[in-house]
């Protein structure tokens, strides 16, 4: 339940009066008073046997969750949670284990061991065995605009969707700053709209980084108290891990059926753009790197997805790999080294949607905005879909199929209040760059009368 700011004066001046009077308050201005659920709650990390589930409180109490398949939760278990303190804006998640892969639970969220929620009770779905071939669908977006609203319609599609979890892969609030107070309250407002509120409980979300959100515009590893951001960061989402034990940052991988998601850190030990004088000039850091080889190698699934908040292509602004070719190029030569198949690569940033098929052997494709003012970009030399210059707001989608010789890849781009705009099945051959797939024409060459007309 959520009180308006109407109600809440109205709670502080009929207590006022009581206690002016001496009088003993009735049980129900009592009631009144104890904690409430003000935001969330939000599905996060949900494996075959687990799930974390996000949530603010209007004050400082212990969030715990009943959890059950049936809808009335009649029958059920009481999952303890932390305390949620001030020093973490009241926020935080609660671990429910002991699940059963490809369930439906039904669950609702206590404060102080009370219900904080009413009926009926959202439900998730919790994930098909690991490693078991099967179907995968997923979204992922980017770029949420400058307001919580901006976005809100993009959510309210993504929840009216037929997905199996959403990837969130930066610039998913525009706070500009490392500012733990402006961050909250951006992240705060987002999570407040009707768009959100319709997703969040219900579909598994996982998120990284881009520059709006980690601090100013195309900010780096060398901002000041960037620690500040990370612990922010932390506090918002509920990924599986961030980063090492040993090296901070918000990176991680997990596993969906048969596909293993790479979800890396592109801002926390990343070097400036502008840097030309670095030998080794890094985006994600020694260790992060030495991670990701890691576990590309030692990986079994069919299908890889490796999430980076800028793009991967060669021909992206300054503020993309384009900057760090040398070590991209180093990555794409060691998956090649190691014969590691079916890789996809996504990226955001850019404000439009569009496709590449990288080096002519990697299909990327970068999403967005689904709530950002859109942008033009030309097409380039790796391009193969550019929905620049169809306006409006987009989120992607994958389908795989990992259960059938040769996988199925299927990509879906959605218009946001339009529904799809485009299907486009992916050969394996295409997938593992066997194939080329056919580019979009180049831009024409400007002639000096078009520059000046464009002046």
């Amino acid at each position: 339940m959520k009180f308006t700011l109407s109600a809440v004066r109205a709670y502080g001046a009929l207590t006022l009066v009581v206690a002016c009077l001496g009088l003993m308050p009735p049980n129900w201005l009592v009631a009144a008073s104890a904690p409430y659920l003000e935001l969330g709650p939000m599905v996060g990390h949900t494996t075959p046997t687990e799930t974390r589930l996000w949530a603010k409180a209007s004050a400082a109490s212990r969030l715990s969750v009943r959890v059950g398949t049936n809808a009335d939760l009649a029958v059920g278990r009481t999952v303890r949670g932390p305390a949620l303190q001030p020093e973490t804006g009241l926020m935080g998640q609660v671990l429910v284990d002991g699940l059963e892969p490809k369930t439906r639970y039904y669950y609702c969220l206590w404060l102080d061991g009370k219900p904080a929620m009413l009926p009926p009770y959202p439900s998730l779905t919790t994930a098909p065995p690991d490693a078991v071939p099967g179907h995968v669908r997923f979204a992922f977006a980017s770029c949420v605009g400058n307001h919580g609203y901006d976005a809100t319609a993009g959510y309210a599609d993504l929840a009216r969707t037929n997905v199996d979890l959403l990837l969130m892969l930066g610039d998913n609030v525009y706070s500009n700053t490392n500012d733990p107070v402006v961050q909250r309250r951006f992240y705060f407002e987002q999570r407040d709209t009707a768009g959100w509120r319709g997703l969040a409980p219900r579909l598994p979300i996982y998120a990284i980084w881009d520059d709006h959100d980690f601090g100013p515009d195309n900010s780096d590893g060398t901002m000041r108290g960037k620690e500040l951001c990370l612990r922010t960061f932390k506090e918002h989402w509920a990924n599986p891990a961030y980063g090492e034990p040993d090296n901070l940052g918000v990176y991680f991988k997990f596993r969906r059926s048969d596909v293993d998601f790479f979800m890396l850190d592109g801002r926390y030990y990343r070097d400036p753009n502008k840097a030309t004088n670095l030998t080794h000039k890094t985006m994600l850091g020694e260790k992060q790197l030495a991670w990701l080889k890691r576990e590309l190698k030692e990986s079994r699934a069919t299908i890889k997805v490796l999430a980076s908040g800028g793009e991967w292509q060669a021909n992206g602004t300054e503020d993309s790999w384009r900057s760090f070719k040398r070590e991209r190029d180093d990555l794409f030569k060691f998956v090649q080294d190691n014969s590691i198949g079916g890789v996809l690569l996504i990226s955001g940033d850019r404000h439009y949607t569009g496709a590449y098929q990288v080096e002519g052997r990697y299909i990327e494709v970068t999403t967005g905005p689904i709530g950002s003012a859109p942008a033009t970009a030309r097409n380039a030399p790796e391009s193969f879909l550019n929905f620049s210059a169809t306006k409006g707001h987009f989120y992607c989608i994958y389908d795989l199929e990992t259960a059938v010789t040769p996988p199925k890849v299927t990509l879906e781009v959605l218009r946001v209040g339009d529904g799809l705009a485009e299907r486009r099945v992916f050969s394996w051959d295409e997938v593992t760059g066997a194939a080329k797939i056919k580019t979009l024409p180049p831009p024409p060459k400007e002639t000096p009368s078009r520059k000046a007309n464009a002046q």
